[in-house]
């Protein structure tokens, strides 16, 4: 869920209508949009810090390393970082100087905008380097790319965002996200060909 857009206090309130949604077991996590400045941040992460979150994502300026850092020393649930970073010197800088946990914090880099699958291999030895495992990783996007390299790379998972991102976001059509797992079309390359509108929209520019 988006936050950081409202007051602290309605977003506590939406926060709390969610999670009173949600069936026993399971977590939301929450995403500022690198809205916070270090201070906000830190606020921001005590009020939180009680509800338990799968994760607190894109806290701040993601390249404020040291604010990173003083976040984790206060916060105690996941952090997840890494959408708004783009290079495995990035990667690098955040493992050295962010404070990050591998123990339990979340890697959200998104492999088209990391110079396609090369580039996120790079991030992905850097930060496997740097004692993460390729669980912690769940590439954001929310598209096929990101699918097929969650599972080509056994990574921790892979964002579902069926509604945004268009014509891109998303999977194959017809495809059925059931307890959590979602499966790769059978079909060659990235599989743009299931996803009729996009393959629609591909043939008209051809």
């Amino acid at each position: 869920m988006k936050i950081g857009g409202r007051e602290l206090a309605e977003d506590l309130e939406r926060v709390e209508a969610v999670l009173a949604l949600l069936p026993s077991g399971e977590r939301l996590a929450v995403d500022a949009m690198n809205r916070y400045d270090p201070d906000q941040a830190v606020h921001v992460a005590g009020a939180l810090a009680p509800y338990g979150l799968r994760w607190f994502e894109d806290v701040c300026d993601p390249l404020d390393f040291a604010a990173h850092a003083r976040i984790a020393e206060l916060y105690a649930p996941p952090l997840a970082a890494g959408e708004a970073l783009f290079s495995a010197a990035d990667a690098r800088n955040l493992a050295r100087y962010g404070g990050l946990r591998p123990d339990r914090d979340v890697l959200v880099f998104d492999p088209a905008h990391c110079y396609g699958l090369p580039g996120y291999l790079q991030i992905v030895q850097v930060m496997e380097a740097a004692g993460w495992s390729r669980a912690a990783f769940q590439p954001h996007g929310g598209h096929l790319f990101s699918l097929h390299v969650a599972a080509a790379l056994g990574l921790g998972g892979s964002e579902a965002n069926p509604h945004n991102f268009q014509p891109f976001g998303g999977f194959a059509d017809g495809a059925v996200v059931e307890d959590g797992f979602a499966r790769p079309p059978d079909a060659p390359g990235i599989g743009f060909e299931t996803r009729s509108a996009l393959h629609a929209l591909f043939r008209s520019l051809l």
